[in-house]
């Protein structure tokens, strides 16, 4: 019974976790457009950017096809290229976090040796 209720409890966190940098994101987005929307601008012109340039390392037909697709949901696209951006910072600070942390206990044990 133990190993199925660890992994509800992993599924759990995981999504208590992804409503919890989406909601982060999408709480983001309402005050950059009320109170700094040159913010929204910036990261509109990049990802736009950025996809231009990938899709110009695309074939002929293709690239121009997928970048008419990807710009055509614009901002979600948007969104969730902020969300996975957000997600991995979050997960960086967490595992440095994490390590420091396993780092500390390993010299708190050396001393006590």
């Amino acid at each position: 019974m133990a190993p199925k209720w660890d992994s509800t409890k992993y599924r759990i966190r995981s999504h208590l976790f992804r409503l919890w940098t989406a909601c982060a994101i999408l709480a983001a987005y309402v005050y950059g457009w009320l109170y700094v929307p040159e913010t929204l601008t910036w990261w509109k012109r990049m990802t736009t950017s950025i996809i231009e340039d990938a899709c110009d390392h695309l074939p002929y037909p293709w690239g121009d096809r997928i970048e008419a697709t990807i710009g055509n949901f614009g901002l979600w696209v948007q969104i969730t290229l902020a969300i996975v951006a957000f997600r991995i910072l979050i997960w960086i600070v967490i595992s440095a976090l994490r390590r420091m942390g396993s780092l500390r206990t390993r010299v708190e044990r050396s001393r006590s040796a």
